[in-house]
């Protein structure tokens, strides 16, 4: 995990530093490198807090987005002056009713530091003051900010020492173990993608700002991924392998490197061990020999745990090596934490104590 007092800060962290800096009524920056995740973050506070997110994008943004628009009025002693009019739909104003089963709003400045420096300087009064113009932002608005790394060769503008000193700078990397429990157990990603990742992490990012493929490796692109095969059965014959007609798709979203490897390991994952016969006899029913095919297999039990079939899976899986132990018991407890209860979870929690705690 990653050691927060060095300045890098893994997605958990990330997502409990925002909080502290909300609570305090402060706005933080988050950057990272691109498709690491940072909007999921945003949106899963907004969600466990019953906010509205209102996603704007800064580096499509003029100056008039953040001031206002002005009009002319007619002044008491005659003549007129101008006042601004902001947008509704990117700022919610004090007066504006909450919306319906709703708490309030979560204002997103994605892409903050992409914005040219006219804008950014127009954020100032926002960023500290809450005010659009001459108008405060609703008491039930809060703020939130994320960009790009300035060495990704992403798009981005050099902020000035008056919007550093305006915001709570936060840098996140991407940390597997988080990825796995927070994202892929709990959203149901194919076992397949699961298995392939836990067997070798550093795929999960592999950006590298002088990479010369159309793509990268990511959170992000895995999310497509993950819809392009989660639930599918490809047909595997002696001389082809369906999936391998696909090699175009799936290199122009992992790279073409890693696609070729994803595929290697999902033909051999054709070959996983069925659930149905590890449930009718756990204790004699066959291991996979090849080291694929064990990721593949705990992973395809994870995917079809539940609480009746635990006791015999549990029975299987301590047969395992360690490492694969230690996957099948963290996921238990990521995707099902009632089974913390039960006496097979409660015997391995003990044996691997030290690899589950950590």
């Amino acid at each position: 995990m990653t050691d927060a007092s060095l300045g890098v800060c893994n997605p958990r962290q990330i997502k409990e530093f925002i909080f502290d800096a909300l609570e305090a009524g402060l706005v933080p920056f988050v950057k990272s490198s691109p498709g690491a995740g940072k909007s999921s973050i945003v949106r899963q506070i907004a969600d466990q807090f019953g906010l509205v997110v209102l996603d704007h994008r800064l580096s499509t943004s003029v100056q008039e987005d953040m001031t206002g628009i002005p009009y002319f009025i007619d002044a008491p002693n005659g003549g007129k002056y101008a006042r601004f009019a902001p947008f509704s739909h990117i700022f919610p104003l004090q007066g504006m009713p909450v919306p319906e089963g709703k708490n309030g709003w979560l204002i997103f400045f994605d892409e903050f530091n992409s914005a040219d420096e006219r804008v950014q300087a127009a954020c100032y009064k926002v960023i500290l003051d809450r005010m659009i113009g001459l108008e405060y932002l609703h008491e039930n608005a809060v703020i939130v900010c994320a960009g790009n790394l300035e060495t990704d060769r992403a798009i981005t503008t050099q902020m000035s020492t008056a919007m550093q000193s305006r915001l709570v700078n936060l840098e996140m990397q991407v940390d597997f173990r988080c990825w796995l429990e927070d994202v892929a157990l709990k959203e149901g990603y194919d076992f397949r993608i699961i298995g392939f990742l836990s067997q070798w992490n550093s795929k999960l990012m592999d950006f590298r700002p002088d990479h010369n493929e159309k793509t990268f490796c990511c959170p992000r692109t895995w999310e497509f991924m993950n819809r392009l095969v989660k639930g599918k059965d490809f047909k595997k014959t002696e001389d082809s392998f369906e999936m391998e007609r696909k090699m175009p798709l799936y290199g122009g979203t992992i790279t073409s490197g890693v696609a070729v490897e994803f595929v290697q390991f999902c033909k051999i994952a054709t070959e996983v061990i069925k659930i149905h016969e590890i449930i009718g006899d756990p204790d004699n029913c066959r291991l996979p020999m090849d080291n694929v095919l064990k990721w593949a297999t705990i992973s395809s039990m994870i995917e079809h745990i539940n609480e009746k079939n635990f006791g015999p899976l549990s029975v299987y899986a301590d047969r395992f090596e360690v490492n694969f132990r230690v996957l099948f018991y963290r996921s238990v407890l990521a995707k099902h934490p009632k089974l913390q209860k039960h006496p097979a979870y409660a015997k391995a929690a003990l044996e691997l104590m030290k690899y589950l705690s950590s």
